[in-house]
């Protein structure tokens, strides 16, 4: 049970922690030169890199919050 509440949580943080850093991908891409500041605020060479890395990490959160979806499932049996 407390792997399950543990990995619940963590798909459910990286989920939202990656639709986050694509919004402000966008959001730097589109009101601001993405050359110059997406090294500086967002850590990577372009925010396409970004953008990358937190689609990478949506499809971890679906696979991780799948597993505990089955191990709460398999509990219950």
């Amino acid at each position: 049970m407390t792997f399950t509440s543990a990995g619940r949580f963590i798909a459910k943080s990286a989920l939202v922690l990656a639709v986050l850093s694509i919004a402000i991908a966008v959001y730097v891409t589109i009101a601001t030169d993405p050359g110059s500041v997406s090294a500086r605020y967002l850590g990577a060479g372009s925010t396409g890199q970004v953008i990358d890395e937190a689609i990478y990490v949506i499809v971890f959160a679906i696979c991780l919050g799948v597993l505990t979806d089955i191990s709460r499932a398999v509990q219950r049996t």
